[in-house]
C-alpha cells in the first residue's frame, strides 16, 4: 500500500496501544490517542467522506491544525483518495477566498476556532469526531490506487515572502520517500517522542515532525503554538514527557537565548533539536549548545523540495557553517547565464538545485510557474551557495538579496555575520538599497541585546576588521523587532520599507 495512511496501518498492527499522538495538559484540552485508535478514526472519517459525496482526487482543506483532529482528517483523506490541503486559517480573508477558488475543495475541515473564519466564505464546512464510527472496507478502485503512489496526495502552500503563495503538489510517494530520509538521517525509532510546537500546516512541523515520527512508530507531542508563554517551559515540557527531539526556527533560537530565566534541559532524554526554514549562524549554534547541552542541528529544504533535502549530523566534529548533507536526493551549483545552467565543480558557489523523488509534481494550477522552477528534472531554489566535496551544502544568501554594489557582489549572510559577531548585537539582517551611483548600497537592520548601547559608529568600525570595506554597511537601522513571516522568516521587503523616508522604527 503506498499511501500516507500506511503509516497507521501499520503502527495499529505493530503496537495498537502505543501513543501515537499525545497532548500535553496546557497545550489545549489533554488528550491522547493510539495507533489503533488513530487508524479507526481515520478509517471512519474516510467513510464519513465518501458518504458526502466525496471522490478520488477532491481537495480537502484542512484548517484544523494542531489537533488530534487535523491528523484524523488528514489521513482519513487520504485513506479516501482525497488530497489533504493544510491551510493557516490566520490568513486574511481575501486570500482565503483565492486559495478556496484555486483549490476547488470539496470542503473545509475546520474546528471551534477556524469555523468562524470560514462561514462567511460560503465553502461546506466538516467538523471531524475522533470517536467516529464506521469500518474503511477497500474496494477494486483503492487496489488500484494503492499500486501507483503518484497520486496527490497533499497540496502545501508556501510562504509567500516573495509573492503570492502557490500550492506544491506532493505525491504520497514523494512524501513517504521524504519521511523515511527524515527518519534513518536521524535514527528514529518507536521508543523516540518528538515535540511539535510549529504549525501544523505547514511542512517543517508536518512532514518533517509529525509524519516523520509516526513513520517511525513514536509518539508525537503536539504542543502549543511557540509563543513568549510557552517558549521558557519548553525544556520543562520535554523533561516530563520525556521528548528525544524538538524541530524549531533561528528566531525561537534566538529568543532562547536572549532569555535569561530558560534553563538547561534535566532529564537527558532530549538527543538532539533541529532548526530549519532560514539559516543559522555558527555561533548561533555553538552559543545554544555551549549554553544548553544539547546538539543543534541545521537542516534545509523547501516546500517544494518536499522539505528537508540536506540534514546535519549528529557529530560533535561537524561544520557548523553548513546546513546540513544532502540526503535522499542531489543537490548542485549551478552557474545561470540567460537560459543556460551549467553545473559547478564543488566548492564554486552559484544557484542551488534539487532533484529527487521528493520534488514537487508541480505548483497546482500554475503550469507557467511550475517551468519556471522545474527544469530537466532539477528543481531551481533561488539560493545561493556551494556543495563541497562531501556533499556538505553552504549557503551564501538568496540570489534575488544578492547585492550587486559598483559592480562587486555582496551576500547578505556574510556580512550578517560579521555584525552577529559583535557582543551587543542580537539579531542582524542586511538589504540592499538603491543608489543612484553605485547601483545598490548595504543596509543593515540590527537589534541590541537588552541594555546593550552599540551605536552605528561602533558597529562600523567593527565591519571593517570583519569584511572588505565594500561590504560594509552604509545604513544601520536600529529595531526592537524584525518583521517576520508566520514561519519565522525575514521579510526583505518590509525589511527595505524600513528605510523608506519616514518609515516608523517597528516597536
Amino acid at each position: 500500500m503506498i499511501r500516507l495512511d500506511v503509516m497507521l496501518a501499520r503502527g495499529a498492527r505493530r503496537a495498537p496501544d502505543q501513543p501515537a499522538i499525545v497532548v500535553p495538559a496546557g497545550a489545549g484540552p489533554p488528550a491522547a490517542m493510539t495507533y489503533a485508535q488513530l487508524d479507526h478514526a481515520a478509517s471512519a472519517f474516510a467513510l464519513s467522506l465518501r458518504e458526502r459525496g466525496a471522490a478520488v482526487g477532491d481537495r480537502l482543506i484542512l484548517a484544523n491544525a494542531n489537533t488530534p483532529a487535523f491528523f484524523v482528517a488528514l489521513f482519513g483523506a487520504a485513506r479516501a483518495g482525497l488530497v489533504g490541503v493544510p491551510l493557516d486559517p490566520g490568513l486574511a480573508a481575501a486570500e482565503l477566498r483565492d486559495v478556496l477558488d484555486r483549490a476547488r475543495a470539496h470542503a473545509v475541515v475546520v474546528d471551534p476556532r477556524s469555523a468562524a473564519v470560514f462561514e462567511p466564505l460560503g465553502a461546506p464546512l466538516y467538523l471531524v469526531d475522533p470517536d467516529g464510527e464506521g469500518r474503511w472496507e477497500i474496494d477494486d478502485d483503492d487496489r488500484a490506487e494503492d499500486r501507483g503512489g503518484d497520486a496527490p496526495a497533499l497540496i502545501l502552500y508556501t510562504s509567500g515572502t516573495t509573492g503570492t503563495p502557490r500550492g506544491a503538489v506532493h505525491t504520497h510517494r514523494g512524501v513517504l520517500h521524504k519521511v523515511e530520509d527524515i527518519r534513518a538521517w536521524f535514527g528514529l525509532g518507536e521508543a523516540d517522542r518528538a515535540l511539535c510546537m510549529l504549525p501544523t500546516h505547514f511542512g517543517h512541523g508536518l512532514v518533517c515532525t509529525c509524519l516523520t515520527i509516526l513513520h517511525a512508530g513514536g509518539t508525537l507531542l503536539l504542543g502549543r503554538r511557540f509563543d513568549a508563554e510557552a517558549l521558557p517551559r519548553v525544556f520543562t515540557l520535554a523533561d516530563e514527557h520525556g521528548v528525544t527531539t524538538f524541530s524549531t526556527v533561528p528566531t525561537i533560537i534566538r529568543l532562547m537565548l536572549r532569555n535569561p530565566a530558560i534553563g538547561a534541559p534535566a532529564s537527558g532524554s532530549l538527543r538532539y533539536v533541529t532548526c530549519a526554514s532560514a539559516p543559522l549562524h555558527p555561533e548561533e549554534v555553538e552559543a545554544f549548545e555551549a549554553r544548553f547541552g544539547v546538539p543543534l542541528l541545521n537542516c534545509y529544504g523547501l516546500t517544494e523540495a518536499g522539505t528537508w533535502s540536506a540534514m546535519s549530523p549528529l557529530d560533535p566534529a561537524r561544520d557548523r557553517r553548513a546546513v546540513g548533507t544532502s540526503a535522499g536526493c542531489r543537490i548542485r551549483a549551478v552557474a545561470v547565464e540567460g537560459d543556460a545552467r551549467t553545473p559547478l565543480p564543488a566548492g564554486q558557489i552559484g544557484e542551488l538545485e534539487i532533484s529527487g523523488p521528493s520534488v514537487m509534481v508541480g505548483y497546482d494550477g500554475d503550469p507557467e510557474a511550475t517551468a519556471r522552477v522545474l527544469r530537466d528534472g532539477w528543481l531551481t531554489t533561488g539560493d545561493l551557495g556551494w556543495v563541497d566535496e562531501h556533499h556538505r551544502v553552504f549557503l551564501a544568501g538568496r540570489s534575488k538579496d544578492l547585492i550587486i554594489r559598483a559592480g562587486a557582489n555582496i551576500h547578505p549572510a556574510e556580512v550578517e555575520r560579521a555584525l552577529l559577531c559583535h557582543p551587543e548585537v542580537a539579531e542582524a539582517y542586511v538589504v540592499g538599497l538603491d543608489h543612484a551611483i553605485l547601483g545598490e548600497q548595504v543596509a543593515a537592520c540590527v537589534v541590541r541585546k537588552p541594555g546593550a548601547g552599540v551605536s552605528d559608529a561602533d558597529l562600523l568600525r567593527h565591519c571593517r576588521t570583519q569584511l572588505a570595506p565594500y561590504k560594509c554597511p552604509e545604513t544601520i537601522r536600529f529595531v526592537d523587532t524584525v518583521p517576520k513571516t508566520s514561519r519565522g522568516k525575514v521579510s526583505r521587503a518590509a525589511l527595505q520599507a524600513i528605510f523608506a523616508v519616514g518609515a516608523p522604527t517597528p516597536r
